[in-house]
């Protein structure tokens, strides 16, 4: 299985709970959904660093680092960014009801941000010579 389609696994599981964390808590607490989105978004982002770090990018438990999951921190907060925006910008567009629509949507575009970052900056592979920090 190839990375990115490990990366769009761990993903969907991630934006799964991420969703029915925000929707629940637009629903039924009346939290405002663009702030819902932001705390599904938190708890989903947790577990998936260290599900990318151990599977999506076959590093293994070993390969855990406090500066990698910094990295992953400044990507899912511009991923964060990208989502929450993408959310306002449709809720305020589509009024009338379509929550979980605009979740999904802000979710689909966050998913690209995040992949891209994530191989590039994350989980990019030292080049030969060099030791990890």
């Amino acid at each position: 299985m190839g990375e990115m389609l490990r990366f769009f696994t761990v993903t969907v599981l991630g934006v799964v709970v991420d969703i029915a964390i925000a929707y629940t808590l637009h629903e039924l607490a009346g939290v405002p959904l663009a702030l819902a989105a932001l705390i599904g978004f938190v708890c989903a982002a947790s577990a998936n660093y260290v599900l990318h770090q151990v599977w999506s990018f076959g590093g293994g438990m070993r390969s855990l680092s406090g500066a990698r999951a910094a990295k992953y921190a400044v990507v899912a907060g511009l991923t964060l960014l990208v989502r929450v925006s993408v959310v306002a910008v449709l809720d305020a567009w589509l009024v009338g009801g379509f929550a979980l629509l605009i979740l999904i949507c802000g979710a689909g575009v966050s998913f690209f941000v995040n992949f891209a970052l994530s191989k590039l900056f994350v989980f990019a592979q030292a080049p030969a010579g060099e030791g990890t920090l």
